[in-house]
């Protein structure tokens, strides 16, 4: 299992996975598979005497370029502490450490596998550094920690539900439905005040909302309520018919829903619902309206009002009347 200093791993706990810029530099929990060899520098941290431990082959390759060799017996020691001063300037500056002439020797050391380290980076024109920090004081690493912002998971926000929105109902018998044609208008009652923006949303589980749509984009919950069919009011019959059990089925009533659009809510909005409540919310309102029975659009129309009074003007029809194939082939069987 790769090991880790204690004083580093509270930053490794709070430092994302791609790092994160310190200054001129930038660390990052790196983990080390295998045993590397690499230069170490002592440096001064106020009273503290620590080390950096620079990649050999980034000190190599800085060397070289600089002035032609890394050895230390072919160069000078005064040169020498000079070009190790200046890669390790963006560091020194950023910790605020120095390095001493007396201390400035540099020691060729391999760190041991398997470990996670917090990793410092930078660059100075072309030339690249990798370093690890021996030795440092705690209170150093407390001071980055305190730079670090909290690891924060990203949140995914969810697309809102979208509900439709109704403004009435239709009243309408089998017979009649049988009947209806493009052209023909249907008398609607309305769930509120649809000229100052009340209709209802169908909400999950049964739950109907009585809205106000204050704009486009802010709405009000008047009320709810549990079920959709204590807002479809009806004339009752007076208790005289109540006397006679016998129905034609082809006048049993249906009610044909009209809808205007749809609305969306954000899931956060919906959890929390209550009456009185204002919402920021997007409306799509179409030109056409849509009836449907049970759930299924059989028609389209247009919405007219006169007055408090509205109905719906058919311009699409997709209910079938069964009777009609049976009397096509009534004819080709007299034709035959």
């Amino acid at each position: 299992m790769p090991k880790i200093l204690p004083e580093e791993s509270e930053i490794v706990r709070l430092l994302p996975s791609e790092g994160m810029p310190l200054g001129a530099l930038h660390i990052c929990a790196r983990q080390w598979t295998n045993a590397q060899e690499g230069i170490v520098f002592s440096v001064m941290l106020g009273k503290t005497p620590c080390e950096i431990w620079l990649l050999a082959s980034d000190w190599q390759i800085w060397c070289e370029g600089m002035i032609g060799s890394s050895a230390p017996e072919f160069v000078d020691a005064c040169l020498l502490f000079g070009i190790a001063e200046w890669g390790l300037s963006p560091l020194i500056a950023a910790s605020g450490a120095k390095m001493l002439r007396s201390m400035s020797n540099p020691i060729r050391c391999s760190i041991l596998p398997d470990q996670i380290a917090l990793t410092f980076s930078w660059q100075i024109e072309h030339y690249q550094f990798q370093a690890l920090l021996f030795n440092w004081p705690t209170t150093y690493f407390q001071a980055i920690a305190e730079q670090i912002l909290p690891r924060t998971r990203p949140v995914r926000l969810l697309p809102p539900i979208a509900f439709a929105c109704y403004v009435g109902w239709c009243l309408v018998s089998l017979s009649e439905l049988r009947n209806i044609s493009v052209g023909m208008g249907l008398r609607m009652q309305a769930f509120g005040n649809l000229r100052s923006g009340e209709c209802v949303l169908l909400l999950s589980a049964g739950i109907v909302a009585r809205v106000c749509m204050e704009s486009e984009d802010r709405m009000k919950i008047n009320e709810l309520v549990q079920d959709v069919e204590s807002l479809l009011q009806e004339e009752r019959n007076p208790p005289e018919c109540l006397r006679s059990l016998a129905v034609e089925i082809d006048g049993l009533p249906q009610k044909l829903l009209v809808e205007v659009g749809q609305v969306d809510i954000s899931l956060g909005a919906l959890r929390s619902l209550s009456e009185g409540d204002l919402l920021p919310t997007e409306a799509r309102f179409s030109s056409e309206v849509k009836l449907r029975l049970n759930g299924r659009v059989i028609g389209l129309g247009e919405l007219i009002g006169c007055g408090e009074s509205f109905l719906v003007r058919i311009s699409h029809w997709y209910l079938n009347n069964p009777e009609q194939p049976r009397i096509a082939e009534a004819e080709d069987t007299a034709n035959t």
